[in-house]
């Protein structure tokens, strides 16, 4: 009997600290840290706000944060890293799976900073900002598209991250 509470005494700390130490900090972490409010990306190709007209009559599935290339690109939430790869349209891009059906989408990447099936936690640096796949014309902004998706369906991310 006395082992057993012995044990216990040690497992239930080291529980609390694991607990604790992979919990979200917040329910959603803007993948780009700015000093004040979100950028949204604006310029002569179109603006980056969700379901923002696109070429073939196609809607956005994101938003676009603008930010300098190279700037760190953050996980909003803690999950498992399903893509991290390249494709002609997103670039360089990483896709996250976290619970309650949720997966967030980080593309235009100059960098990958993960690898497919990796745990990340909030905050950790997934990539950095570019302007690849279809976002590097010389008229569009470096920025972060990044995408919600809420059973692999697109959903707006502004009011997951305000």
């Amino acid at each position: 009997m006395k082992k057993i509470f012995l044990l216990s005494l040690i497992i239930l700390p080291i529980c609390l600290f694991a607990t604790i130490y992979f919990l979200d900090k917040v329910s959603f972490l803007c993948p780009i840290e700015y000093k004040s409010d979100i950028v949204i990306r604006c310029d002569s190709m179109g603006d980056g706000f969700f379901s923002a007209s696109r070429n073939g009559n196609r809607r956005h599935a994101g938003i676009d944060l603008l930010a300098q290339a190279g700037t760190p690109v953050r996980a909003s939430r803690l999950g498992i890293v399903t893509a991290a790869s390249q494709n002609r349209g997103m670039g360089k891009y990483v896709t996250i799976k976290h619970l309650q059906g949720l997966t967030t989408i980080y593309g235009h990447l100059s960098q990958i900073s993960v690898r497919k099936n990796s745990f990340v936690r909030q905050g950790d640096i997934i990539g950095m900002v570019g302007k690849t796949g279809n976002a590097n014309s010389r008229s569009i902004l470096p920025h972060l598209h990044f995408e919600v998706r809420k059973d692999g369906v697109p959903v707006d991310p502004l009011p997951y991250l305000e």
